[in-house]
């Protein structure tokens, strides 16, 4: 399955790998592809994924949309083509990149095994537990009706 990574300042802050035939991407929240910058119009691209490729759309932006630094009104897409909108750079891979690159993960943070060790012992693992509130998540019921609920795939 296709995959778009989404960066800003050379960071993952997205991964979205779906089936469905577009995407939406724009600063409102109806987009599929949700990118919060000024120099992002409202409805400002499309990546459709057609028979005969992988294309992107510029849906009249008023700051563009580019592909490896050329803007372009339509574009068909290439595996590790780089489409830029706003601040944002949105990776294309044909295929999804399942385990991804050590560089793109956040470090690990080493804990004091010694404190730890007593936090756990004292049958607190977790020092807010005390202030958390536990409660059921209601599910919502079941019916045979499409929801009209987005998903990613």
């Amino acid at each position: 399955m296709p995959e778009i990574v989404v960066k800003f300042a050379d960071r993952v802050i997205e991964r979205v790998v779906t089936e469905k035939e577009h995407l939406s991407i724009g600063r409102t929240s109806d987009n599929d592809i949700v990118l919060d910058n000024r120099g992002v119009s409202r409805r400002h691209a499309r990546i459709e994924f057609g028979r005969e490729g992988v294309e992107v759309l510029d849906l009249d932006s008023l700051n563009g949309t580019f592909v490896n630094q050329m803007r372009v009104s339509r574009q068909f897409l290439k595996d590790c083509d780089v489409v830029t909108i706003g601040k944002f750079d949105l990776v294309y891979h044909s295929e999804s990149q399942a385990a991804g690159k050590m560089s793109d993960l956040d470090p690990t943070m080493v804990l004091d095994t010694k404190k730890q060790k007593e936090l756990s012992q004292s049958g607190k693992a977790n020092p807010l537990e005390s202030f958390m509130e536990t409660r059921p998540i209601p599910t919502p019921p079941q019916s045979d009706a499409k929801s009209d609920r987005k998903e990613h795939r």
